[in-house]
């Protein structure tokens, strides 16, 4: 690490004395602890640092507030230098609401919380920390370390929002001062986050507070909010020769128009929470607009023109997204950005024009899978169009893709893996066979999941009736280290009986899916086509010169090859270390079946 990383110096703002963090945990690999004896969640912080939390003083406690990086998980975002928008924002409603603090953002790889505490040279007023379900048990940790030397610690994010009662199973009932942790179950709008630095201040802090807000306008831009340095996106080191270089030219910025979701998807973990707590909410076009230009103030560069949207999905803006790209194309805005959107947006010409003008140059779009039944199983809302129009799946979502990639837009899709009408016949003949042909026949790239009762959602509950968890249900320890893959790499649901009932089954096919389509070869023929696309197409700044049209047709590239960069986090994943087993062995390990032990043991031996 450079020394970069570690300057916290806010120039003009020195007389902030009082300071906050905003804290995104790491996933820490917690899955070759299911089924230890006697293995706790304090037994999480020995296994992270070295120290048991018994011996944690306030002496010592900064040791304890770093961990072995060895044990720690990439995810996806990571992988494709996306930042978690989440903290960004939280820690500017924290700014909002106390005029005269500063915020310090930590994530244990770039930098940690005990770190930002030595500099300071003293504690923090409180740490808020926002979780997804993967990084539940990271949380819990460090929340242990910072409650025995009484630091107040703030815990919100989905996981907390939609398992309210796994703060008390795993947290409260080892907390010396549990007066001192609370959670936040909903949105962190300002009147919550006010309502919480008041009480911070106070000494009464509430065990639970209720956000209903989930996107408010002027969150951005506080210059006593000190980020961190960007994630360094290294797919682009795939260019030969000038990849290096841009990797370190480049930086990827988040920001989101408007947040949450009307619809109950049954896989999704908002499915189960209230209406009333996911309502959509828009920011202004204004205000979101001037944050980019903001950041543009000075002119557009690689460091300020490239964005991730991060909306699950752009389509629920219906009138709103209209809106929002009209002042995008209007304003002085140069940028290319990503986003998530269903295949329905293929549908709507005018749309699609206005997306491509405003910056638009990849999709990540959904399609799970390429069986109808399969569509069905989860709900998937476009199996009724795809029945009506009498076409197959694979030529209803290729014609929908070509109509994406003519206005210049890359694509890649999500697929599911281990779904109950996939097929597994050996290593060689699978259902991922016919999705590598699918995604090389129309030149985009893959997002590989695997079906999961994610922690939430409406399958989660209804999964727990059927006892559907292969390593144990809420309130066990096993079901607490199986968070860790909560990232969707894995699945931790009953497999079908297509496939064996085997989780090594289903995670050979995603990874062999992956292999193929991520590989480099086809990654570079997936360049070379996106480029002229988007050379063609290009945004409403491509239009003016042909500097602009060059940058419209890299970021095409850019984007599509950060998609094969999933590639490389599996095969991260699947390979054992000194440290801890990869998946491939840790699944061989735990394949009850020996026909499927035999089929896989010449495979295995080459990822330990």
């Amino acid at each position: 690490m450079t020394d970069k990383i570690f300057d916290i110096t806010l120039e003009g703002n020195t007389s902030f004395d009082k300071y906050y963090i905003m804290y995104d945990p790491p996933t820490v690999n917690l899955m070759g602890k299911i089924g230890a004896d006697n293995f706790t969640v304090t037994d999480v912080i020995e296994y992270l640092t070295g120290g048991k939390l018994e011996t944690c003083t306030e002496g010592n406690y900064i040791k304890f507030l770093t961990f072995n990086t060895n044990l720690l998980r990439k995810g996806m975002l990571e992988q494709m230098a996306i930042e978690p928008y989440s903290s960004y924002y939280i820690a500017n409603q924290i700014c909002r609401a106390e005029q005269t603090a500063r915020v310090m953002l930590a994530d244990d790889t770039r930098r940690t919380i005990g770190q930002l505490i030595s500099m300071e040279r003293k504690k923090p007023a409180a740490v808020f920390i926002s979780v997804i379900s993967s990084n539940f048990q990271t949380a819990c940790a460090i929340a242990l370390v910072l409650n025995k030397v009484n630091i107040p610690v703030v815990i919100g994010g989905i996981h907390v929002s939609t398992s309210p009662l796994d703060i008390d199973t795993y947290l409260r009932n080892y907390l010396t001062r549990p007066e001192l942790v609370s959670q936040v179950i909903g949105a962190g709008d300002l009147a919550t986050i006010k309502e919480i630095v008041s009480d911070i201040a106070e000494s009464r802090l509430k065990k639970e507070y209720h956000g209903e807000t989930p996107v408010e306008d002027g969150a951005w831009g506080c210059s006593r909010v000190n980020e961190l340095p960007k994630i360094r996106p290294h797919f682009l080191d795939k260019f030969p020769i000038i990849g290096p270089i841009l990797s370190h030219m480049i930086e990827t910025n988040v920001t989101t128009p408007f947040l949450g979701c009307p619809y109950s998807c049954s896989f999704c973990s908002i499915s189960s929470f209230p209406k009333e707590k996911r309502k959509f909410t828009s920011r202004s076009p204004e205000d979101f607009t001037a944050e980019m230009l903001e950041k543009q103030k000075n002119g557009a560069n690689f460091k300020n023109r490239f964005y991730f949207i991060s909306p699950d999905n752009l389509l629920v803006g219906g009138k709103k997204l209209y809106d929002v790209l009209d002042k995008m194309i209007e304003s002085s805005l140069a940028i290319n950005y990503a986003a998530q959107i269903s295949i329905e947006v293929a549908d709507d010409n005018e749309l699609l024009k206005k997306l491509r003008l405003s910056g638009a140059s990849h999709f990540f779009i959904g399609l799970e899978s390429l069986d109808i039944r399969n569509l069905e199983f989860v709900g998937k809302n476009i199996t009724s169009k795809i029945k009506k129009e009498k076409q197959t799946v694979e030529e209803y979502y290729s014609s929908r893709i070509k109509k994406i990639q003519d206005y210049g837009i890359s694509v890649h899709g999500a697929f599911m893996f281990g779904m109950p009408y996939d097929y597994f016949n050996s290593l060689e003949d699978h259902s991922g066979k016919k999705i590598v042909e699918f995604c090389k026949k129309n030149h985009i790239g893959i997002q590989p999941t695997c079906l999961s009762n994610l922690p939430g959602s409406l399958d989660f509950i209804e999964g727990l009736k059927k006892d559907e968890l292969i390593y144990g249900n809420p309130g066990s320890m096993d079901y607490f280290c199986s968070l860790t893959i909560a990232d969707l790499t894995e699945s931790n649901r009953k497999i079908p009986d297509s496939l064996f009932n085997s989780p090594l089954v289903v995670f050979y096919m995603l990874y062999d899916t992956m292999n193929k389509v991520g590989s480099y070869f086809n990654t570079l023929s997936l360049v070379y086509f996106m480029a002229r696309k988007a050379w063609n197409m290009p945004t409403s700044n491509g239009l003016r010169n042909l500097k602009e049209r060059a940058i419209d047709a890299f970021a095409g590239v850019g984007f599509q090859l950060g998609c094969s960069a999933y590639f490389e986090l599996y095969k991260e994943l699947a390979c054992s270390t000194k440290w801890i087993k990869g998946t491939f062995e840790r699944l061989y390990d735990f394949e009850k079946n020996p026909d499927v032990k035999k089929l896989f043991d010449k495979h295995i031996k080459s990822f330990i």
